[in-house]
């Protein structure tokens, strides 16, 4: 053996250990790599990544103490998966441990800057990536893939250098695809990284001291998120008053007692051309400490009105906490529904709009003394979700809605805002025949306590006007009934419920009774 010109045997021995037990035994191993890697981004990070921008994880390399490290270049290998959802039932994708192959269209990427900064390069598998990156020629599903990239030609004893490493998942732009049914997609990774092991002080240049060439890997995981999560529901609620006669089982005059679906429920219906009010709540996910991105515009896609397409901008003055985890942006809109349900190819489903968001990640900040000085790009001081210009638009659809032809038009005509005790005030509402065939309607405005119609047994509010009635419409007729009530109290004061049903469909054309109809009358 020969250690620094320092020659031993074996039967050399220490003054206490005796003869008899015979010669030491050295076991003499083969070259071990002393580098040291450490990921810097993974404890920032919780292991997560943005999808639809690029990821930047920083790996350090520190070389030994007692070794010259030359030559050191690096090749990759990795895996993605996702979980499958409850309704997918196992088949041939899928894959060890319960999970199943990526869609190709979002398959994650390892990436890098690329020399043409305005080229958009679209993958094998059809992955779209940013404007001026491209994908790494380095990285491999096994180990007959042996092209490596170069990292440093000398990194001297002690030393250390930044290897960023930048991955790209894209956005989950299906239709389908909502919070409550998004699988989750991880990556798996290798970086091997190979160099040329000098005993320091050996060897001044590459080719004085052959060396031994080692290896070290590093694994890790990224489980993939998207940046923000929304919340639909419905602003008026989902009873409606004025169902306009549609046939639906939950719009039967003889099955009053099944509720109407909402927006969290199967099925969600509308009558042609009604005005949906709808609410959208979003929310920024968090990445470690922090959230992962931040909201630049938000429009409603589906509004042809360019004055209320745009929903919010955050340059329009709004004030909005996006830096707090757990911050929402409720925003409200109406959707009309309207679409083509004539054309004779049966009943449309729509979804209650179609949110789109320009946003822009929130990176993390290198600490100085380790910012990336030989990082060629504007990104040296970051890691974690990249703040590249122009991403991709971030797209919700809201609950989806069966658009149903309603023979009647009804709405609300007049109805004070605040009536005063003892004061006459008319409530008004209009019922249009949309067909070309006569039509009977039954009207019944309920009493607020027993539900008989005819008797007014609360003395808080006196009402006059035919109360039930038969009447007949000729085809696209028009008309109006009117009530005329006072009130004996002030307060909160609950009124008749009106209901007016088809006798032709069997359905309910003004339904009051879903909703508790009150009154605010002034002293």
């Amino acid at each position: 053996m020969e250690e620094s010109l320092y020659t031993a045997h074996s039967w050399s021995r220490p003054a206490h250990h005796p003869w008899c037990l015979g010669p030491r035994v050295l076991r003499v191993l083969g070259p071990r790599p002393q580098m040291h890697v450490t990921n810097l981004t993974e404890s920032q990070t919780d292991c997560k990544a943005v999808e639809g921008t690029v990821n930047r994880i920083v790996l350090r390399l520190e070389a030994g103490s007692d070794e010259d490290c030359w030559d050191v270049r690096v090749r990759l290998k990795c895996k993605s998966s996702k979980k499958p959802l409850s309704s997918e039932s196992a088949n041939d994708g899928m894959l060890e441990g319960g999970l199943i192959d990526v869609e190709p269209y979002r398959m994650p990427t390892f990436v890098h800057k690329s020399a043409d900064p305005t080229i958009q390069i679209v993958t094998e598998i059809g992955v779209a990536l940013p404007v001026g990156w491209e994908p790494r020629k380095d990285v491999g599903a096994d180990e007959s893939h042996d092209v490596t990239t170069p990292l440093s030609l000398h990194l001297r004893a002690g030393k250390s250098l930044l290897f960023p490493l930048d991955v790209f998942c894209p956005l989950d732009q299906s239709f389908t695809s909502s919070e409550n049914d998004a699988s989750t997609c991880s990556t798996s990774y290798e970086a091997i990284i190979m160099y040329r092991q000098v005993r320091a002080g050996k060897g001044t240049n590459q080719s004085e001291e052959p060396g031994d060439q080692v290896l070290v890997m590093q694994s890790g995981s990224i489980e993939w998120i998207s940046p923000f999560t929304a919340e639909f529901s419905q602003t008026n609620g989902s009873k409606n008053p004025f169902p306009c006669g549609i046939q639906h089982p939950s719009n039967t005059t003889s099955q009053s007692s099944i509720e109407p679906p909402s927006v969290g429920g199967t099925e969600l219906v509308a009558a042609y051309g009604e005005h949906v009010q709808m609410r959208c709540s979003l929310e920024a996910k968090g990445i470690g400490s922090n959230i992962a991105a931040s909201i630049l515009r938000v429009t409603n896609e589906n509004e042809m009105n360019k004055v209320q397409k745009d929903l919010y901008s955050s340059d329009s003055g709004l004030f909005m906490n996006q830096k707090k985890l757990g911050s929402k942006l409720s925003l409200s809109y109406s959707v009309s529904t309207r679409r083509d349900v004539e054309s004779g190819n049966g009943h449309e489903t729509i979804p209650l709009g179609i949110i789109s968001i320009n946003w822009k990640p929130v990176s993390l900040r290198l600490p100085d003394n380790l910012a990336l000085s030989d990082t060629k790009d504007e990104f040296g001081f970051t890691h974690g979700p990249l703040g590249l210009p122009n991403l991709s638009p971030m797209i919700f659809y809201g609950p989806q809605c069966r658009v149903l032809p309603s023979p009647f038009t009804a709405k609300l005509l007049k109805c004070p805002s605040i009536p005063k005790v003892g004061a006459p005030f008319c409530i008004s509402y209009q019922v249009t025949n949309g067909t070309a065939k006569s039509q009977m309607l039954i009207l019944c405005l309920n009493d607020v306590h027993n539900g008989d119609p005819g008797t007014q047994s609360s003395p808080q509010l006196l009402g006059t006007g035919k109360l039930k009635e038969e009447m007949q419409m000729a085809p696209f007729e028009e008309k109006t009934f009117s009530f005329t009530f006072m009130s004996m109290v002030a307060g909160k004061v609950l009124r008749p419920p009106l209901t007016v049903s088809s006798g032709r469909h069997q359905t309910w054309v003004i339904n009051e009774t879903l909703i508790c109809p009150h009154l605010f009358v002034m002293p």
